[in-house]
């Protein structure tokens, strides 16, 4: 008994360290934000695809004629792409989306902060299964899913905590399933929703690492391996999907607030633990919202 009490421990705390692995380092705390558009759970099991993340806007399926400002450029902070993007059609509403988010890039805004990072649930052929339900226990309260704020200040570098991953945003056609645009009071709200990918690689090489911080194969088993659960890469596989990216727009084409999230089935075959060779899955949810943004 004393030996299953330690392997399922183990193999909880090993959990949270793939939910956790690649963090950036902690930042200062500040008032919460809102994050309501990424609390959808995680499916009961691999086969059922989890609950669409909320705030989708309205799909645009006809071109529309592209608004220009003749002579101006752009003041820091604001986007070139200036214009109603509900009358755009796909590639210039993916223009103004990226010159939306590399405007935050350059003009280095203050904001706030609110991540998530939690492991939903898992399934394992461990004893037949018959351990998941005491292991989640365990996983749910070692890391419950709490938002966790910080803030960055106007001038601030925000490589790392504004999470598109790339220095410069360049989101192609290809990177996602749609991008779509409402109009929201005086501001736009433009929805990027992302194709499923398997196994992303880090630095613009792969669609969601365009788009979002990523973790890959090598990260996971690398802090998986410091905490006892030993996996091959080849028997690893990290399923990115359901990942969307929202931005708020004002007039100025400047980003007053963004929500981003995703969903990361992590699935390893022959993974090791002490004594005992099983299979595991685990049902990841990341999400980070900004707000409160000065420029």
């Amino acid at each position: 008994m004393k030996r299953i009490l330690v392997l399922l421990l183990a193999l909880a705390m090993a959990l949270t360290v793939f939910a956790a692995c690649g963090k950036t380092p902690a930042e200062d705390p500040t008032q919460p934000v809102d994050v309501d558009e990424f609390t959808t759970e995680a499916p009961p099991d691999e086969t059922e695809p989890p609950d669409e993340i909320t705030e989708p806007g309205e799909e645009i399926t006809e071109p529309g004629e592209e608004t220009t400002v003749e002579g101006e450029t752009a003041p820091e902070g604001e986007t070139e792409a200036l214009g109603d993007p509900t009358t755009m059609n796909k590639e210039q509403l993916l223009a103004y989306y990226n010159g939306a988010i590399n405007a935050v890039r350059t003009a280095k805004p203050g904001y706030t902060k609110t991540e998530i990072q939690k492991i939903n649930s898992f399934k394992s052929s461990l004893a037949g299964g018959a351990l998941d339900g005491l292991i989640n226990g365990v996983v749910q309260k070692l890391m419950p899913g709490d938002p966790k704020d910080s803030k960055k200040n106007k001038g601030e570098d925000n490589v790392d905590h504004f999470y598109i991953y790339q220095p410069t945003s360049a989101v192609s056609a290809s990177d996602i399933a749609n991008i779509s645009a409402k109009k929201e009071g005086a501001n736009y709200v433009v929805t990027v929703t992302m194709n499923k990918e398997v196994n992303p690689e880090k630095n613009g090489a792969s669609k969601h690492s365009r788009v979002f911080w990523v973790a890959t194969r090598e990260d996971v088993l690398k802090d998986l391996a410091g905490a006892g659960l030993n996996a091959e890469k080849s028997n690893t596989t990290l399923t990115y999907h359901d990942g969307k990216s929202v931005i708020t727009v004002n007039d100025k084409g400047q980003i007053i607030k963004a929500s981003q999230g995703f969903f990361v089935d992590a699935d390893a075959k022959q993974a090791k633990l002490a004594i005992f060779t099983f299979d595991v899955v685990a049902y990841q949810q990341t999400s980070w919202t900004y707000a409160g943004f000065t420029y």
